[in-house]
């Protein structure tokens, strides 16, 4: 009798998981699942775990030069993150993918797309005679002399899909066995993997909607209702002149467009000041700037940075203004106030949906004196109690009967407003 023909798998043929191939990956692969486990409780990071993982997959042979972690992401600035490893490299590294690279030919044309679609792994035996370089990172690794590319798909419990690739410059590429040992190794790297994420996201949504003070706060348990301490801060605050008017004459888009312009601007201000953002209340925000440890030195520099924050805004405000003018569109300007004073900060509201704040008289003061710009014609003006703190020059606008303020106010500006951009 003749010996049967064997046939070797076509290019873009995955391995057959026959179940003996399971069982022999599974048992290759148990050094790498254990190291797993014992990462559970350890606070890596994803870029550190995914190097780790790798480093075990090296330690029972599997040869890969080159791999790529894609996970899309709960993010108000990023669609997704790749996470890159390369052997010889010194580290790995995190590249963020930008809202709308879903719609790029750079997305379209990859893998990874397919894989997100929800389709099944793909492989590429590039060391064959006739494999399809048909998407631009195989004939890329083609080039550089890769024999073998395969995407992995790596579900989470909640449905989304990430992408893991592997590359080879071995000849021959991976054996069955060693796509049998990864895939063993996946459902233990892929809760972990949920696992770092799921911190990761949590943090992201804690910062963006409560700022990063305030998220850490309640990410590390302060979340009963009614659990505040006292602290001492500058408060901003910041509205738009005449937002009644501009809502009038805009469309609704367009109010958007101009309101995310005038936050981005603040917010850069503030934030790069080392202020936080508590609250976008229509067109205003409330922020803080906490004095930290006791004393006047600690005093003094918040208040500089909260000065240094609004300047900043209120230049970049201007500069802005003059853009839109010159492109023919609805100019704005913004009032800016500042206070110092003592504040309750915690979670108030009902039982089931709280808000992270401050409260009391001192953000009841900073409102009202913000109502002052527009009537004096000025873009900032400040309290008593923080022109005694601030060591800059000040100057006086007399005193003022507040709504809701029992005795009357002093309220002050710069002592020299002539560089003070935004005037009426």
């Amino acid at each position: 009798m003749s010996a049967a023909l064997t046939t070797s798998p076509s290019p873009t043929e995955d391995t057959v998981l026959t179940p003996q191939l399971c069982t022999q990956g599974r048992e290759r692969a148990q050094p790498v699942i254990d190291w797993l486990f014992a990462m559970r409780l350890q606070p890596s990071r994803i870029s550190q775990l995914f190097e780790g993982f790798l480093r075990e997959l090296d330690a029972v042979g599997i040869p890969v030069d080159r791999s790529t972690l894609h996970l899309p992401q709960l993010h108000p600035q990023l669609r997704a993150r790749t996470v890159l490893w390369e052997d010889g490299e010194q580290a790995v590294v995190e590249i963020p993918r930008v809202h709308g690279i879903e719609h790029t030919e750079f997305f379209l044309k990859s893998p990874i797309k397919q894989v997100f679609d929800g389709g099944p792994a793909v492989r590429r035996r590039l060391g064959q005679p006739g494999c399809p370089l048909d998407f631009p990172i195989t004939e890329e690794l083609h080039g550089n002399g890769y024999r073998d590319y395969t995407v992995r798909p790596l579900p989470f419990s909640n449905g989304q899909v990430n992408g893991l690739t592997l590359s080879s410059k071995q000849d021959g590429g991976f054996s069955d066995c060693d796509i049998a040992t990864v895939e063993a190794t996946l459902p233990a790297f892929g809760l972990l993997l949920e696992l770092r994420h799921a911190y990761v996201t949590a943090q992201t949504l804690m910062e963006t909607y409560l700022g990063t003070r305030s998220g850490q706060r309640v990410l590390a348990g302060t979340i009963r209702r009614g659990h505040a301490e006292r602290i001492n801060a500058v408060l901003l605050t910041s509205d738009l002149r005449c937002f009644t008017e501009l809502s009038e004459s805009l469309t609704m888009e367009e109010v958007v467009d101009l309101l995310d312009e005038y936050f981005e601007i603040m917010g850069v201000a503030i934030v790069e000041s080392g202020g936080e953002i508590l609250k976008f209340i229509g067109d205003g925000i409330l922020a803080i700037f906490p004095t930290g440890e006791a004393g006047e030195a600690a005093t003094c520099s918040a208040c500089e940075a909260a000065m240094q924050a609004a300047r900043r805004a209120l230049q970049g405000i201007h500069n802005k203004r003059l853009h839109r003018e010159s492109l023919g569109l609805v100019p704005y300007r913004a009032g800016i106030a500042l206070h110092l004073g003592d504040v309750l900060y915690g979670n108030i509201g009902a039982a089931d949906r709280l808000d992270f704040t401050v409260i009391g008289p001192a953000v009841n003061l900073v409102s009202r004196i913000e109502a002052l710009n527009q009537a004096l014609h000025l873009p900032l003006v400040f309290s008593a109690d923080f022109a005694a703190s601030w060591k800059g020059a000040a100057r006086s606008l007399g005193l003022h009967q507040l709504k809701g303020i029992a005795d009357p106010q002093e309220v002050f500006t710069l002592a020299d407003t002539a560089g003070l951009p935004g005037q009426d």
